[in-house]
């Protein structure tokens, strides 16, 4: 036993095909035999294989007796090992059996034990039950006390956890049906209420609280219908309570336990931005719980256009109620409608931004109840909305509705045939009796608490919002006409108008309203060249309405009635008027009326700077067409019948070298000097018309007399009939308040041209950047401008010449008369022998009358230059009337100096200083009186004040008087008159 125990041979070795031993040797001599030819072969294997078996014999036998030992160690211990094994066997089964009958008996007790299990769950489960459907119970009295305390966070909890409640464990209950709808009632109630909550904070508060903001800095204007009904609080419980509303709110931010949340029950303590915050987060959080963030969205959403309507209806009670209307419209500070957009807009900004926030809560909400549904509106859709609510408000308040109905009675317009007047007449408004909205579906409804001022018409709000082009304007989906949470429910909107509906009131809110527009654009982000809707509205309306059909249209019917009216030149302005217009001389009615359209549009400018391009190109063919009309006026004035009647003041005005030589002389330039300055100094002064300190006396006299010579050297030695000269008086009236019509207004349209080259400030810098490119008027509009103010400075200028000219061709008309000069006709019977000739009587008579009727009607500067120099005039005709006497006696002189001496005292009258130059016509008949030699000697002693053929035709009559007719006398006397007037110089001017 002390010998090792035996090894254990190796297993499965495998002997290859090349061994000797093996299968593989056996195969091989099955092979070889298979494949063995002869016999002999055969045996050679045979021996072969024998050889082998008897090696293998004796290894085997060596092997065996070399380990006898190890073999006889190896059987005892495997009879001993299979002893054991097949003892553990029978012990094995001997448990399996015993297993057996266990699992035997456990079967019969489980039946007893599974019955026992599942009462005991059963039972659990009921106590559960009941304990839940006892709380269950309480939730509707909870529900009711957490919404009576506002505490909707709560209120929103237990409804969520008890519908989960008997929608989950409890939904088999049929008992519980009832309650199970009472709660989803409710459940909806609390959503309306949350919405309400949800509105009053987002809209009546943030636009309470921007109206209270107005009011704060219009003190002034405060009524106490504004204040506020908040009272007197301790300051430290006010911090206290806005410290625990910013804790709650940071809490609700990071996922706060609703259970270990503070609750804020004292609401009139916090601020209102934090109130405000406060209650829209906590509303915001409730939808979330409620699941009604997708339903709540949708209907804010649908809801902020009546929601809108509904604050502008509020604050235009408000408003309406208070003293700011009146203080507005009785100081006439600011107009009613401007303080009301004011108003809606700052509150429309401040509800904008409780949107934001509100939105901000959505977003947040959405993401931590992982809401699923449509997309939060965003800033733009509110936006829009606004702007439809400000298109409803513009529509209102400019009268939109009856545009058509105005249109309709203007084109009963009727033609007046003898006033002008009634062109211009001002369309009277709408008797209050009238209705103001003709269509279907309004009604007027009376307001018994305010004045007559305000009118009070109710509309739906549908039919507004699609009312002609409005409708495709709104920008929404349509449903904004719908109130309430039920959109088939159609409200009415009230129209409580703070102001009586006018066209014209765009153009004291357009620059605000574009101030406004600019913001919105702003807020939404619109790129350049893509206006907001409002903006679009506002400048259709313009353009289409305000200007192509009101304005525009006057502006038209101007022109067609001056063009159609021929005698719109002779209607002139009453007294008030000229007393308004701060004038002292009458103007034509047509050409105030013109003015005034001129003025409107100068307002217009200011107040629609935009729009200046349009409004100046009709102001443009206004003044064309009135540049025709005056033009077609100085012809029927000048040359009333035929066109081959000659008018020989127009006709010398026709010369250019005489029109040049009348322009160039130094009154007619003092005259436009003098204008220009009083122009400049807006003043018209009747004392500063004399001439100007550069020109002396004698410079005056040499003027006068270069005009006198120029004047009678073109007539020649022809005659002036009376057809060719202007008769009536009040046809030079005509021409003369023409004259000072056409300078006046030349005036205006000059400042007009002018002002537009500088800048407009009427507010302008809350244009916006694209319509202040416009602002800036074109030059070539304003050099058309400045061309017709010089046209019709210019036909001034020709009206004040042939006045000129017209009272100089009318004296060479009386007093180089043939009647007059061709004939020895100033002597006289011994009646009239001490009047001047009757000539001189008429145009003494003539000169008084215009005299009378250009003081009434032109400036005494203008006047002052009509009959400047006419004397001179005079006392060369008078003198050149010796050239056809035949012969001269003291009658005859008596009578020409009586003609001088009647005339100079009507031109001394007339211009209000001596006109000497009439006492040298004088002066030159009583040298007829004396003999040639007398007439030699005086020229000798005074000097010459004649030509030398006015001396030689005295001499020459002088001498027919004294019967002298020797030729070689007469030529004595003609040889020392040229010897004085070539050694004597000659004293003062000749004539």
């Amino acid at each position: 036993m002390d010998a090792p125990p035996p090894t254990k041979p190796p297993r499965g070795v495998k002997y290859g095909k090349d061994e000797s031993a093996g299968c593989g040797f056996l195969v091989n001599v099955i092979k070889s035999l298979g494949f063995s030819e002869t016999t002999e072969e055969r045996q050679k294997e045979k021996l072969k294989i024998e050889q082998e078996f008897k090696r293998s014999d004796l290894r085997l036998n060596e092997l065996v007796s070399r380990h006898d030992q190890q073999l006889t160690l190896v059987l005892p211990l495997f009879s001993q090992v299979s002893s054991e094994v097949t003892a553990s066997r029978e012990r094995i089964h001997a448990v399996k059996e015993n297993l057996g009958a266990c699992k035997r008996l456990l079967q019969c007790r489980r039946d007893e034990l599974k019955k026992m299990w599942t009462d005991a769950v059963q039972h659990k489960y009921v106590l559960e039950m009941l304990e839940q459907i006892q709380e269950l119970r309480k939730v509707p009295q909870q529900v009711v006390s957490y919404t009576t305390k506002r505490q909707y966070l709560h209120a929103s909890k237990a409804l969520t956890d008890a519908l989960a409640t008997l929608n989950g464990p409890l939904q088999a209950v049929e008992g519980l049906s009832d309650l199970r709808t009472d709660l989803q009632t409710r459940r909806q109630q609390l959503y309306q209420r949350l919405h309400e909550e949800l509105v009053t904070q987002v809209y009546t508060n943030s636009a309470n609280e921007a109206l209270f903001s107005f009011q704060r800095s219009n003190s002034s204007r405060l009524n106490s219908s504004f204040t506020r009904g908040i009272g007197a609080r301790r300051s430290t419980d006010r911090i206290e309570a806005n410290a625990r509303v910013r804790k709650a709110l940071a809490e609700m931010a990071q996922n706060f336990d609703l259970d270990k949340a503070e609750v804020i029950e004292d609401a009139d303590l916090i601020y209102p931005e934090l109130s405000m915050s406060y209650f829209v987060a906590i509303i915001v959080e409730s939808f979330g719980m409620l699941h009604k963030v997708p339903d709540s969205l949708e209907t804010l959403r649908v809801q902020i256009q009546t929601e809108l309507l509904n604050v502008v209806r509020h604050t235009t009670h408000q408003l309406s109620q208070s003293g700011i209307t009146a203080a507005s419209g009785s100081g006439g500070e600011q107009n009613p409608l401007l303080t009301l957009l004011e108003i809606i807009f700052k509150q429309f900004k401040a509800i904008a931004k409780t949107h934001s926030l509100l939105l901000k809560n959505y977003l947040s909400v959405g993401q931590k109840y992982s809401v699923v549904g449509p997309q939060p509106y965003d800033l733009t859709d509110f936006w829009a909305q606004a702007q439809s609510v400000l298109q409803l408000l513009l529509t209102d308040y400019l009268d939109i509705q009856n545009a058509a109905a105005d249109e309709s009675a203007q084109a009963g317009f009727s033609e007046p045939t003898s006033n002008i007047n009634s062109y211009f007449l001002r369309r009277k408004v709408p008797s209050t009796k009238r209705s103001m909205f003709k269509f279907d579906k309004s009604s007027h409804v009376g307001s018994s608490g305010n004045s007559d001022s305000f009118k009070e018409h109710r509309r739906n709000a549908s039919d507004a919002s699609g009312d002609d082009t409005l409708g495709a304007q709104l920008g929404g989906s349509g449903k904004g006409s719908t109130g309430g949470l039920f959109p088939h429910e159609k409200k009415q909107r009230e129209k409580l108008l703070i102001c009586t509906p006018d066209q014209n009131i765009i153009t004291k809110v357009y620059l605000p309203l574009m101030g406004y527009i600019k913001e919105i654009e702003s807020f939404m982000k619109c790129k350049p060249g893509q206006p907001c809707s409002l903006h679009d509205f506002v400048d259709n309306y313009i353009k289409d309405t305000f200007l192509c059909k009101g304005h525009n249209r006057n502006l038209q019917l101007t022109i067609e009635s001056l063009s159609k009216n021929q005698d719109a030149w002779r209607t002139i302005i009453s007294p008030e008027e000229i007393k308004a217009l701060n004038l002292n001389r009458p103007l034509l009615q047509s050409t105030v009326m013109v003015e005034r359209r001129l003025n409107e549009t100068k307002s217009l400018i200011q107040d629609l700077p935009c729009y200046s391009e349009d409004l100046l190109k009709m102001v443009c063919a206004l003044l064309k067409a009135y540049r025709e009309i005056c033009q077609g006026a100085y012809r029927g004035i000048v040359q009333p019948d035929s066109e081959d009647k000659r008018i020989y003041s127009v006709a010398w005005l026709k010369d250019e070298d005489i029109s040049r030589f009348l322009k160039t002389l130094p009154n007619w330039t003092d005259l436009k000097t003098s204008s220009q300055k009083a122009r400049h100094n807006r003043k018209l002064w009747r004392g500063s018309f004399e001439p100007s300190e550069e020109e002396s006396p004698m410079q005056v006299q040499q003027r006068n007399v270069r005009e006198a010579e120029m004047l009678t050297s073109n007539l020649g030695e022809g005659g002036i009939t009376q057809q060719e000269i202007l008769v009536e008086i009040s046809v030079l009236k005509e021409l003369a308040i023409l004259q000072e019509s056409m300078e006046w207004f030349s005036c205006r349209v000059s400042e007009f041209a002018n002002d537009l080259r500088r800048p407009m400030v009427n507010g302008l810098n809350a244009v916006s950047a694209e319509c202040s490119a416009d602002i800036a008027v074109k030059d070539g509009t304003i050099k058309v401008m400045t061309n017709l103010a010089l046209e019709f400075d210019e036909l001034a200028n020709t009206c004040l010449l042939v006045l000129h000219l017209e009272v100089r061709v009318q004296c060479f008309h009386y007093l180089r008369s043939k009647s007059s000069v061709r004939t020895n006709s100033y002597v006289g019977s011994k009646d009239d022998i001490l009047e001047p000739d009757r000539q001189v009587q008429l145009l003494t008579k003539r000169l008084s009358e215009m005299d009378e009727a250009f003081s009434a009607t032109l400036h005494p500067r203008k006047t002052r230059y009509i009959f400047e120099g006419l004397a001179h005039l005079a006392s060369r005709i008078l003198i050149q009337a010796s050239n056809y006497l035949e012969n001269i006696d003291q009658i005859t002189v008596q009578r020409m100096c009586r003609n001088s001496i009647a005339l100079q005292q009507t031109l001394s009258n007339i211009t209000a200083s001596r006109e000497v130059a009439l006492d040298q016509a004088k002066h030159f008949y009583e040298l007829l009186c004396m003999e040639p030699d007398e007439i030699l000697n005086a020229l000798l002693e005074r000097g010459t004040q004649f030509s030398e053929m006015q001396l030689l035709n005295a001499l020459q009559l002088s001498c027919k008087s004294f019967g002298i007719t020797d030729a070689n006398l007469l030529a004595s006397y003609q040889q020392k008159l040229s010897d004085i007037l070539g050694t004597k110089p000659s004293k003062g001017v000749v004539v």
